[in-house]
């Protein structure tokens, strides 16, 4: 083989893809008219370019399709993750507007008065923007006793004007009634209507602490999950559901410091535990995506790396 024909066998690759001046694929071409050899090697180039192998088409599209449902399984779950996130942080904020805000007993909060009909009419003052009324019978002295609180919030202060606060309570003239008014401050009860029959002091409304005891155990199962999961880290089945779960007790308490802060008391404790709870549930949701958007990019860098 002349040195002429390996400096063509060099060429041969870049005359195949026609990247070659003008002169030089004259030369080569020139050549390949009278070389044998170099003629059989550039037309075993031209096959390998010119071939492609017979396949099923949708073998072919297969990876773009995986690619395409890739895509749009990771931008849904960004959407996802986006909408539960805003929602959660909304709810959060409402929970917080609309959290109440006790009034304490003063003579101007409120005005007693007996109705026509033999009922009882208590009118608030304009500050007040909420109110309720706990009834309770006691049979040993047949006296219908009740207890009312009134309260506002932030929500009601600056997004609307209910008015003055009316309250109506009906009983029969032959039965015996007290009215309270719960401060709910740590201040006891006052009396507002009726005749204290009891030698004793008013009696106090005191708050709920149901909050605290389920803070302590979403703590507790966090612990619980934690620990399984470092015992059982062998066993992939069952790490799958302890990951699951271990975001519901975060959640939670995540719920309450946003939401309640550090204090474990209520006086509303119906509202306040369903604002927890709806809010633990988007956060617990939000983790889940959150956590699926985070493994997917980090095995997409590892994919590229």
């Amino acid at each position: 083989m002349s040195d002429k024909c390996n400096l063509i066998k060099d060429l041969l690759p870049l005359y195949v893809e026609n990247m070659v001046s003008m002169d030089t694929r004259e030369f080569v071409s020139e050549h390949l008219e009278h070389c044998e050899e170099c003629h059989a090697e550039f037309g075993r180039m031209q096959k390998a370019v010119i071939f492609i192998p017979d396949a099923d088409p949708d073998t072919d599209i297969l990876p773009l399709k995986r690619v395409k449902r890739d895509l749009f399984i990771k931008r849904l779950q960004t959407i996802c993750f986006t909408v539960i996130l805003a929602c959660a942080i909304v709810t959060i904020i409402f929970g917080i507007l609309t959290s109440p805000k006790f009034f304490p007993y003063s003579d101007n909060l409120l005005n007693v008065m007996d109705g026509p009909d033999g009922s009882v009419i208590i009118t608030f003052d304009s500050e007040v923007t909420g109110y309720s009324c706990n009834e309770v019978s006691d049979n040993e002295t047949e006296t219908e006793i009740y207890s009312i609180n009134a309260w506002t919030t932030a929500w009601d202060l600056y997004s609307s004007n209910r008015g003055k606060q009316n309250m109506v309570i009906p009983f029969k003239r032959e039965d015996k009634i007290q009215i309270f008014y719960a401060q709910n401050d740590g201040s006891e009860d006052v009396l507002i209507y009726g005749l204290n029959d009891d030698t004793q002091e008013n009696g106090e409304t005191l708050p709920r602490l149901i909050l605290m005891p389920y803070f302590l155990l979403a703590l507790t199962a966090l612990v619980i999950l934690a620990v399984l999961r470092v015992i059982l880290r062998k066993k992939k089945g069952i790490i799958v559901w302890i990951d699951r779960a271990i975001p519901f007790p975060v959640s939670y308490m995540a719920a309450q410091l946003c939401t309640k802060g550090i204090n474990f008391t209520t006086y509303s404790l119906q509202r306040d535990f369903c604002m927890i709870i709806l809010t633990a549930m988007l956060l617990y949701f939000a983790m889940l995506t959150g956590k699926s958007l985070y493994k997917a990019k980090l095995n997409a860098s590892r994919g590229q790396t």
